[in-house]
């Protein structure tokens, strides 16, 4: 079997000790500020360095006149987490090669996540994976759009050990589930949005059948965005059948989901009897009747195992199996009373699981308050939610509660029902996207119920009208991490202010802990510039800005005020409060997006000497930045102590 071993040639030895004494002095800063460790500086220095032996020696000698198996090299000797964060790194930097892919396709990676180099992954990269990479547990090939089917197929059963899959974007067909369910029954992250060839009832072959496979465990799923049913009911049965048939669900993203929640909370279960009948699966009432059973039944071994134990063996068992055993005993409740698929010819394993119930008194028939009793006594799992609207987040909450991250799509109509729904998980929230299309002002409600707990916060097509909606909007969320807003530039017709005027931001809401920050305005096509309609808006830019120590990413794309006086103050420290003043302004910044805003060379050039640990400028569409200008910025980010990328077009 031909091996391949890197050498350093003699003659580059003397370009290295040079370029490790002028980059020597780059020291990167974690978000509490703290200097990296050793391991991240050699990552840093390796990846400068390998494109200019490793790769180029192997893609000239080696890559396109030898298929190897195995290679022997320099970084088959490394742990496994150290490739991992070697390929991450080349991955965030653009710099992966298919030579670099190929020489970090070792048998030690776990993790290998290829979506920021798609177009690096075709059939024969996906070989080497499924001949090397036999341990691995995480996979995500999302974007790897050329790729067949068949290819997808043949790969993941190779990889039998996979717990985490994203094939966004990809031609996964139901092939490719069916693999999943046969050869890969580790799996628990699944992650299948917008990939076209797939149909909501595709996602059937990930449940059990009575012959064949035995189904996935999953905890997540995420199949937004996917093909179209020939008819609407199936999408909203598909959803409450993976619902029921695993119990393990925490995320959940799928079309029809909100009604599913509605339709199992009013348990009006026959008007998807045409569901249950071409698609040869379980009577929904049945399996719900099953699953409820189950959780009775776990729920009493669960007390009589209690009531049995003492004192001192409960501290025992705590302190040696604390998570061990409720898992154990929850996936045994899960294979013996989840989902069973029909088969004809034989009797239903499940069939008079309903008139036991019935006999015993649990339900009282299929009506009334014995149905009522029943269904208010089952629970799901969901922490997280996507692809619900505000007019079934009710029947969310009924059934899922101790949800804590939504995802929806808000009617003008309904932001009522928002707030009220909302109300249910109070002080439990951590993470809210809202798809509003009215006034800022109207949501505000529903956005102050949970914002004393929210961590992210993100508004998409909502219209801002005013300062005094947009600062409540900051006051009401006063622990955000990530801020969002993508909305239309205002129609505010202010009076030009002084530039002196620092009183202004007195007072005004900061975020200490935001790291990451979004706000977009919208622009039409033909429009080269935005409009300054909004000049006000600089103070609460500043504000955030200066205001937030572990700010690591801002995109300010559009912005409808002048945004020299913003950076000028941030960089001089002036924040207007002696609390402010003492924050080193933007120390952990790493990525700046500036896209069609108002801003001066001056200012850019500030930013791109100014110590911290920016690594991506981006000023497209920068009208009062030119070619020339970029050059002259480029040759000053080379002086940099951190390596920085200007992006303009």
């Amino acid at each position: 079997m031909p091996l391949f071993r890197g050498s350093l040639p003699c003659s580059a030895k003397g370009g290295i000790k040079k370029k490790r004494r002028r980059k020597a002095g780059w020291v990167e800063r974690d978000a509490e500020g703290c200097s990296p460790s050793l391991a991240t500086l050699c990552l840093w220095s390796l990846a400068e360095n390998m494109k200019d032996f490793w790769t180029r020696d192997y893609a000239e000698k080696y890559m396109d006149h030898y298929t190897f198996r195995y290679i022997m090299g320099p970084f088959n000797i490394l742990p496994g987490e150290l490739v991992e964060d070697l390929l991450s790194l080349l991955s965030s930097r653009h710099s992966m090669t298919r030579a670099a892919l190929h020489l970090l396709l070792v048998p030690q990676v776990r993790c290998l996540s290829l979506s920021s180099c798609s177009s690096l992954v075709t059939s024969s990269i996906c070989s080497l994976i499924g001949i090397r990479c036999q341990a691995l547990q995480s996979l995500d090939l999302s974007g790897a759009q050329h790729l067949s089917a068949l290819v997808l197929s043949e790969l993941l059963g190779q990889l039998t050990r996979l717990r985490s899959i994203s094939l966004t974007g990809t031609q996964c067909d139901d092939r490719v589930l069916r693999t999943l369910g046969t050869s890969c029954p580790a799996v628990q992250h699944l992650n299948v949005s917008c990939c076209h060839q797939l149909s909501p009832t595709s996602l059937l072959h990930l449940v059990p059948r009575p012959s064949g496979h035995d189904g996935l465990s999953l905890r997540s799923l995420q199949a937004l965005d996917i093909g179209l049913e020939s008819r609407e009911s199936y999408r909203v049965g598909v959803a409450i059948f993976l619902l029921l048939s695993m119990p393990s669900l925490e995320k959940v993203a799928i079309e029809g989901l909100g009604e599913a929640c509605a339709l199992m909370e009013s348990q009006d279960f026959g008007v998807l009897d045409d569901f249950t009948l071409q698609n040869e699966v379980p009577d929904l009432w049945e399996l719900w009747s099953n699953r409820i059973q189950g959780e009775q039944s776990g729920a009493c071994e669960k007390a009589v195992e209690k009531e049995c134990l003492d004192d001192e063996r409960i501290e025992g068992w705590l302190s040696e199996s604390e998570d061990y055993d409720e898992d154990e005993i929850e996936q045994q409740n899960e294979r013996d009373n989840t989902g069973m698929w029909k088969d004809k010819g034989k009797s239903k394993p499940y069939s008079n699981s309903l008139e036991e119930l019935e006999s015993s008194g649990v339900t009282g028939g299929k009506t009334g308050e014995g149905e009522r009793a029943l269904g208010g006594s089952l629970t799901l799992s969901l922490r997280e939610a996507q692809g619900v609207s505000c007019s079934s987040v009710r029947a969310l909450g009924l059934l899922c509660p101790d949800l804590c991250s939504l995802s929806l799509h808000c009617e003008e109509g309904l932001v009522g029902h928002l707030a009220a729904g909302l109300g249910q998980w109070k002080g439990q929230f951590f993470s809210l996207s809202v798809q509003f299309t009215g006034v800022l002002p109207e949501i505000l409600p529903a956005v102050g119920v949970v914002g004393s707990s929210l961590h992210t916060l993100i508004l998409e097509g909502v219209r801002v009208d005013s300062d005094a909606s947009f600062l409540q909007l900051l006051r009401s969320c006063p622990k955000l991490k990530t801020l969002s807003i993508h909305t239309e530039p205002p129609n505010i017709n202010e009076e030009e202010e002084e530039e002196n005027d620092e009183h202004d931001i007195q007072g005004l809401p900061c975020l200490p802990q935001l790291r990451v920050l979004s706000l977009k305005f919208f622009m039409e096509q033909q429009q080269k510039k935005p409009l300054m309609t909004w000049s006000s808006l600089k103070w609460a830019t500043l504000s955030l800005l200066g205001s937030s120590p572990f700010l690591e990413k801002a995109s300010l794309v559009a912005m409808p005020c002048p945004m020299d006086a913003v950076f000028q103050k941030v960089l001089d420290g002036r924040l207007g409060s002696p609390e402010a003043s003492r924050i080193s302004p933007l120390h952990n910044l790493q990525h700046l997006n500036l896209a069609y805003c108002n801003i001066s060379t001056k200012t850019a050039s500030r930013l791109v000497i100014h110590e911290n640990c920016l690594s991506t400028l981006d000023l497209s569409g920068c009208w009062n930045v030119s070619s020339e200008n970029i050059v002259q910025l480029q040759m000053k980010a080379t002086k940099r102590r951190h390596p920085l990328t200007i992006l303009w077009r």
